[in-house]
């Protein structure tokens, strides 16, 4: 099995990559630096690979451009890791703390993933979230989750060839944030999983996509405009419980 090791980060976040490369170097895993693109910089009025329509029919509101960004980001990394001779790999956020023995905990995982679950696409290590989910074995100490209903927060994740692929082929636009359009994708197809405890988690430090985004969505997001939201999120629920369903 050859893993490799992504971990995003803006060229500008020189103290975060600083606080990364410790954390990564003091598990000894060996990475690889993608550099993010800085979304706040773009013109989304004008960038071609954003549907603004379609996220504010899903989400009832538009999309900053950190988010923008952090979703071009991961699909960076979805496209440097095809163009790789790697079987699998981690992709990591900037602001993360690891929590386990990741290397040999993910590889365990693969292993057990690859010889009982044929097609899977992507394991989330970094959520706590466990609704609509079920255990299928123990890793260590962990647990490796069905994740019908995918959690949200891409902090670190790990990817089949044959996930990232899709994701390459399916999810052709921008019209949410990634975490968003990776949970309404994989609990449609129902390739996704999840480890509890997480992983990874966050350390703490200020989000470079939040720093912009709270600034602007207070206006955006008013009573008025949740129930795309909802209605998102309930056919998400009401997928992954028929999924469950279907599985049991």
């Amino acid at each position: 099995m050859k893993l490799g090791v992504y971990l995003i980060n803006l060229d500008s976040s020189v103290d975060r990559l600083i606080q990364a490369t410790s954390e990564l170097t003091k598990h000894n895993i060996e990475f690889k630096r993608i550099s993010a693109v800085d979304g706040r910089q773009l013109d989304l009025t004008n960038y071609e690979g954003y549907n603004s329509a379609k996220a504010n029919s899903l989400m009832g509101r538009g999309l900053v451009g950190g988010e923008v960004g952090c979703y071009l980001s991961h699909k960076r990394c979805v496209s440097e890791f095809l163009e790789s001779d790697y079987d699998f790999v981690i992709v990591l956020e900037d602001d993360l703390e690891i929590v386990s023995d990741l290397i040999p905990v993910v590889q365990k995982t693969i292993q057990w993933l690859e010889q009982h679950q044929n097609g899977w696409y992507l394991i989330n290590i970094g959520s706590t979230k466990r609704k609509l989910s079920k255990q299928l074995c123990e890793i260590d100490e962990h647990r490796l989750l069905k994740a019908y209903y995918f959690p949200v927060l891409t902090l670190g994740l790990v990817w089949s060839r044959k996930g990232a692929q899709a994701f390459q082929n399916d999810l052709t636009e921008i019209d949410a944030p990634i975490d968003v359009a990776l949970q309404s994708w994989l609990t449609d197809l129902s390739r996704g999983y999840s480890m509890s405890p997480s992983l990874v988690q966050p350390n703490g430090a200020e989000s470079d996509i939040d720093v912009v985004k709270g600034k602007n969505l207070a206006n955006r997001q008013r009573i008025g405009k949740r129930w795309p939201r909802q209605k998102r999120m309930w056919g998400n629920k009401l997928k992954a419980l028929k999924n469950k369903i279907r599985s049991a």
